[in-house]
């Protein structure tokens, strides 16, 4: 950083300082040493005034609100992480609005220029000089194309890119200066968080990656009767303007005048739609509330914005699935083991772990599911996730924040609704779907594939161990003896599994020789062995989908 770069952050410094002092927070600057004169040349009076009105939480959304720009965004990707910060701050910060003017129509019409290399007018038959929203990042026009399409134009702000990247550089800053200074505040990894934040903001300002988003459920939802998703113009969009496909239509949150039936309709589909995304696409929306909804003139459910959604890896989906089984079966063990076989829990007591666990939900085993709320599940669940100070997937916590949004939303617009009830019946038919033969066949066929490709790839990976050996590096290997026998036990079975896979697949492989070479003795014009092997196959394969319906393994 320059001179001039570094007088800029320390004047915004010194914005951001007094905020807080006026807020009412003097003694986070004391500890930060924010109030020495080396800081500021003089030194800074931090009693403030001598009374403050509100909550700690509410305070402290005014000072990310009135210092505006990446605190702003900042505050808003807080209010996702209820697994980092209490979850009365995020309740908070989930308020903060981006409070901005439009930008002048000729930084619209020079954007527009730089971007396409033509004029607003060789492009566009109409174009509204009024933006439809205005935001801290870009704002919004509604247009007509020359070839007749009506379409909202996402415009990026003039030099935004900089302006984050000078609040950024700040938050860093003052994220090491807590680090340093005040040893507590470890437990919120501030630099984690600013690390996060930057990552979520230039993914925010790529239009381009938007535009991707927007296409998978495009793709997934074009012939849905009730939902809607917009159109991209891709020859119209680039990382700085986003040209999609006009929805004419109202905000969820300005419906009031809809009957008691279409707001349930409403809200059964936003509930509906909210877990199609995550137990079969494995892609959702992750930010549903009110604002990016919209109740279209033709009666579809259209959600808008998909500039931060989550994606779930394959594992981390049958996590989720077997959280969500047990949850609306009362089941404890499935929650916990979903939960645990992310890979969250490390060098923990995983036997108090899991009492712990049982106890935070234990309000939940034996409940009707009218009584159950997902809010209350993820608050329960969160909370102990910092006592033992977890990394949580970034994904799982979007996903919880996108659930707590949709079930709140739908309580809002249909009292009666249930969200866990809807979530049973969701279930049930994934579950149903995924124990067809042709789905379980598939899954054995993968697994067959991927124990060859891993045997396969055994002789260089002993090579390469034999190598580190040879050049003398020191391979360390700690054995817990606690854990010995349930090591013993899960080699056990993972060598039998091996070894089921391999017979199975070696009996398919003969069986397919035999019918092709049509070996005597034949029964039924079939050859004897191809049906004998078939048998064998079938039933070990029949073994194999009785245990996988029993969520036991092969452990016999």
């Amino acid at each position: 950083m320059g001179f001039i770069g570094a007088i800029k952050r320390f004047s915004r410094l010194r914005i951001i300082v007094e905020l807080l002092i006026k807020e009412g927070f003097g003694d986070v600057i004391e500890r930060l040493h924010f109030n020495t004169p080396m800081h500021f040349g003089t030194k800074l009076d931090i009693k403030g005034k001598k009374e403050v009105e509100g909550t700690t939480p509410q305070r402290l959304r005014i000072v990310f609100e009135e210092a505006g720009g990446a605190f702003v965004k900042l505050g808003q990707m807080l209010s996702l992480r209820s697994d980092l910060i209490p979850q009365e701050y995020c309740d908070e910060f989930s308020k903060l609005q981006d409070s901005v003017k439009p930008f002048p129509m000729y930084q619209v019409r020079k954007i527009i220029q730089e971007e396409f290399g033509k004029s607003i007018n060789k492009i566009f038959d109409e174009f509204d000089e009024t933006p439809l929203a205005a935001a801290s990042v870009g704002q919004v026009h509604r247009a007509k194309l020359k070839t007749g399409e009506i379409v909202a134009v996402k415009i990026q702000r003039p030099d935004i890119k900089k302006v984050f990247e000078s609040d950024i550089d700040l938050m860093y800053f003052i994220a090491e200066e807590a680090e340093k200074h005040w040893p507590d505040f470890k437990v919120f990894k501030p630099k984690e968080m600013v690390k996060q934040f930057q990552e979520y903001t230039i993914k925010e300002m790529d239009y381009q990656a938007e535009a991707k988003n927007i296409d998978v459920f495009y793709n997934h939802y074009k012939y849905h009767t009730h939902i809607k998703i917009p159109k991209v113009f891709w020859d119209y969009t680039t990382k700085r303007i986003l040209t999609m496909e006009y929805i004419d239509g109202r905000k969820i949150s300005v419906i009031d005048d809809l009957g008691v039936e279409q707001k349930k309709k409403i809200a059964m589909l936003v509930y509906k739609s909210m877990l199609t995304q995550v137990l079969e696409m494995r892609v959702f929306h992750a930010d549903p509330h009110p604002g990016n909804i919209f109740w279209t003139k033709d009666a579809k459910v259209a959600f808008l914005d998909f500039g931060i959604v989550g994606r779930l890896s394959p594992d981390m989906a049958e996590n989720v699935e077997l959280m969500l089984i047990g949850l609306v079966k009362g089941d404890l063990d499935s929650l916990s083991q979903g939960f645990i076989e992310m890979g969250v829990v490390d060098d923990i007591d995983e036997n108090k772990f899991k009492e712990d666990l049982f106890e935070a939900w234990a309000e939940f085993k034996g409940s009707s599911l009218k009584q159950m709320n997902m809010k209350r599940f993820f608050i329960n669940t969160f909370d102990l996730a910092r006592k033992y100070e977890m990394n949580l997937p970034t994904n799982f916590v979007l996903l919880a924040k996108a659930v707590i949004t949709a079930e709140a939303f739908g309580k809002q617009l249909y009292p009666d609704s249930n969200f866990v009830e809807v979530c049973r019946e969701e279930v049930d038919r994934i579950v149903k779907k995924e124990r067809q033969p042709k789905v379980i066949y598939d899954s054995l066929k993968k697994n067959i594939f991927d124990i060859g490709l891993n045997l396969k790839r055994f002789p260089s990976d002993l090579r390469g161990l034999m190598k580190i050996i040879r050049k003398g590096t020191k391979v360390k290997l700690e054995v817990d003896h606690k854990e010995l026998g349930e090591l013993n036990q899960e080699l056990d079975v993972s060598s039998k599994r091996v070894t089921y896979g391999l017979i199975i697949g070696g009996l398919l492989i003969a069986t397919g020789l035999f019918v092709a070479t049509g070996l005597e003795p034949k029964y039924y014009n079939i050859p004897l062995l191809a049906i004998i092997s078939g048998s064998i196959s079938i039933i070990m394969i029949f073994m194999i989908i009785i245990s996988m319906i029993k969520k036991g393994g092969m452990s016999q």
